[in-house]
C-alpha cells in the first residue's frame, strides 16, 4: 500500500497536473510582421564550449521598407586566456514567409546569401529560434526610409 501511495503522489499526479511550459506554436504572419517591423533586435548565441567557445552578438535593424542592417561581433576565448574579437556588417532584404508549413523570416543579403529562419512562439509570448539563441528587443530600428 505504501508503494501505491508513493507512486500515486510522486509519479502519476505530477504527470497529470503538469502544464507543458515549453510548448511552442508557430505564430501567424501578422504576429511575426508586428514583431520584426521597424524593430532593433539583439540576438546572441554561442558556438563551441562555454570556456573556449565563440560568442556572437548580432544587432539587427528590420526596417518597414523591407531592408535590414546587421552589425555583428564575436568574442572567442583561446586556451591561453586571450580574446579574439571581430566585427562585421551585413545588409539586405527581409520578409515574413512560410516554408514547409512553418512561418518565419527570410533574409537575402547583398552578398547573395539567403536564409530562412523558422520562428516559434513560446507559451510566455516570447519568440524562439532554437535552443541557446536569445532574442531581445532593443527599441526602434534606425532606418533611412
Amino acid at each position: 500500500m505504501r508503494k501505491f501511495v508513493y507512486v500515486l503522489f510522486f509519479v502519476v499526479l505530477p504527470m497529470v497536473y503538469t502544464n507543458n511550459i515549453s510548448a511552442q506554436t508557430n505564430p501567424s504572419s501578422e504576429e511575426l510582421h508586428k514583431f520584426f517591423n521597424n524593430e532593433q533586435l539583439l540576438i546572441t548565441y554561442r558556438e563551441g564550449e562555454a570556456l573556449y567557445g565563440t560568442y556572437y552578438f548580432l544587432e539587427i535593424h528590420y526596417c518597414s521598407s523591407g531592408y535590414y542592417g546587421l552589425y555583428g561581433s564575436t568574442v572567442k576565448r583561446t586556451v591561453l586566456g586571450n580574446e579574439q574579437k571581430s566585427n562585421w556588417q551585413e545588409y539586405g532584404t527581409w520578409k515574413i514567409t512560410s516554408q514547409n508549413g512553418v512561418n518565419g523570416i527570410f533574409c537575402a543579403s547583398t552578398t547573395g546569401n539567403q536564409m530562412f529562419y523558422p520562428i516559434y512562439k513560446l507559451a510566455n509570448g516570447s519568440m524562439y529560434i532554437s535552443e541557446g539563441v536569445s532574442i531581445v528587443k532593443k527599441g526602434r530600428a534606425i532606418c533611412n526610409n
